[in-house]
């Protein structure tokens, strides 16, 4: 619902007034909303397309999901096929990448989907090949898009691209030539270009707000070393199932590290492409030590320790200091891992299965285990989308741009927001001002305001009007019959408030 939402309020204010993209209808009277999450730009290039055909917003959202499966696994091949020439071997990575538990449990967060991220290393690995024109545009093309979908994953490409620019100087394949620099500079300006304006309302946020993540919410949703090491779908039976529980679903699954250390053992024993892969582990290790947040964990029993390369992100590099779960950045390990198997399995294929029989049925029976694996890891329940939406809204998108609405009843607890959810994806309808919202972050103030209508009478009315409401739209049929008789006979004869619309089992008043 949220992603389905910021689309929509993308494609419905970027052709009206790009510059106040941001200024997103949901928690009036604040400004800058969109920037409590992340903008989905990235995704939104796939969706408008789609949007315009289908004109339904679900199937849309349900069609880029797929569809980002298909893109990240596509990708996966490409990238290692050219660092192994072997097809089958490619393949096997590909699937790895494509369906890993993280991001199966991940499937509504469609910028965690890391679908461009194999084209970003590949363009990578091409640009410190040849520096043609066509190489560095394609790099800045895939760094723009991984920006534009993932932030996150941005704030992480820095570190990758030195990492390559380091290993490539010591082994005197790259120089820094004039015309070198005449494109590097054209990439950078390219970029500057796309990120600089998308960052400034995130910076602002973060200055407007005084807002970074504390530390106990980092260490609370970052995984050790044993979650690693384990499948995810043990989860299910041994933690209680939760909002935060996705976050340490960071182990790629038993086969996959088995086929892992088997890898490394045998690329270490036969010297296969080691100075290929050396980047690719230095990235998949650092990774990890990220993903553990600012301390360094072996397992959850501990708070503290040793502190991480993430704790110097964190008080110094400017992004970091927002993220909410550091695990994410496990991709970046998913990735390293997928490679590792590929060129142990093009070595397996190219000098120890000779008959191309037997090397379809090795491929056949990797990529059936992993299948075995994959497919009972998820056990994630999914809210049914309304049908229809409430005829209130029809009346709603009518009314003055100015008027800022509050529903009821409210998001009853900010972690769960079923109501918030609600109204947030039902104003796609209408896109007036809304005080409800449901997003990475919510204000202060919305939540003290939330916690004081838990219990709603008469006496709510001053905090409502204090805080910019200028009309209230009750649900009935979220409340009691008996609630709504009460309200209803108390609501009239206050006179701080007018009925003015009622469609249904829904009434709408204003604040005078």
């Amino acid at each position: 619902m949220l992603v389905t939402y910021i689309w929509s309020w993308e494609m419905h204010q970027i052709p009206i007034n790009p510059l106040e993209l941001f200024n997103a209808n949901i928690f009036a009277p604040f400004k800058n909303t969109l920037a409590f999450s992340e903008h989905m730009l990235g995704s939104l290039l796939l969706a408008w397309p789609l949007f315009l055909i289908f004109k339904n917003i679900v199937l849309v959202f349900n069609l880029v999901s797929l569809g980002s499966f298909a893109i990240s696994g596509l990708g996966m091949y490409l990238l290692a096929n050219y660092l192994t020439k072997n097809k089958l071997a490619s393949l096997v990575a590909a699937f790895i990448y494509a369906f890993a538990p993280f991001k199966i449990e991940h499937l509504e967060h469609i910028n965690l989907s890391g679908m461009w991220l194999p084209y970003f290393f590949l363009c990578l690995e091409r640009f410190f090949e040849s520096q043609t024109w066509r190489n560095v545009l394609l790099l800045t093309l895939f760094i723009s898009l991984v920006f534009l979908n993932a932030m996150q994953y941005f704030l992480f490409l820095p570190i990758i691209i030195v990492i390559f620019l380091i290993k490539h100087i010591l082994c005197k394949t790259f120089k820094i030539a004039k015309d070198n620099v005449y494109k590097i500079l054209t990439s950078a300006i390219i970029l500057a270009v796309i990120i600089i304006p998308l960052s400034i309302p995130y910076l602002n946020f973060k200055k407007d707000f005084d807002f970074q993540r504390d530390l106990r919410t980092i260490e609370g949703l970052s995984p050790d070393l044993f979650d690693y090491f384990i499948n995810p779908a043990i989860y299910k039976f041994y933690y209680y199932p939760s909002a935060f529980l996705q976050e340490r679903i960071v182990g790629p699954g038993i086969f996959v590290i088995i086929l892992l250390i088997i890898s490394i053992y045998l690329i270490y024993k036969k010297s296969i492409n080691i100075n290929k892969l050396l980047v690719y582990f230095l990235t998949g290790f650092l990774a990890v030590l990220f993903s553990f947040g600012y301390y360094i964990q072996l397992t959850t029993a501990d708070f503290g320790g040793m502190i991480g390369p993430w704790a110097f992100f964190y008080n110094y590099i400017p992004g970091f200091s927002g993220i909410r779960a550091p695990g994410r950045l496990s991709i970046f390990f998913l990735i390293s891992s997928c490679l590792f198997i590929a060129t142990a399995v093009a070595y397996l294929l190219n000098n120890k299965i000779k008959k191309k029989y037997y090397r379809y049925l090795f491929i056949f029976a990797a990529v059936l285990f992993l299948f075995i694996e994959f497919s009972v890891i998820s056990f994630k329940k999914y809210m049914p989308i309304p049908s229809k939406h409430a005829l209130v809204y029809d009346w709603v998108k009518e009314q003055k741009d100015a008027n800022i609405y509050l529903e009821m009843p409210l998001g009853i607890n900010y972690l769960e927001q079923d109501y918030d959810k609600l109204y947030e994806f039902a104003s796609i309808n209408h896109f007036k001002k809304t005080v409800n919202g449901y997003s990475g972050y919510a204000p202060k103030e919305y939540e003290q305001l939330n916690n004081e209508l838990t219990h709603f009478d008469m006496s709510d009315i001053q905090p409502i009007k204090d805080y910019g409401a200028t009309d209230i739209i009750f649900h009935f049929d979220f409340y009691s019959e008996n609630f709504k008789k009460t309200t209803l006979e108390k609501l009239s004869k206050e006179n701080s408030v007018e009925l003015i619309y009622n469609i249904d089992n829904d009434y709408v008043f204003q604040i005078k």
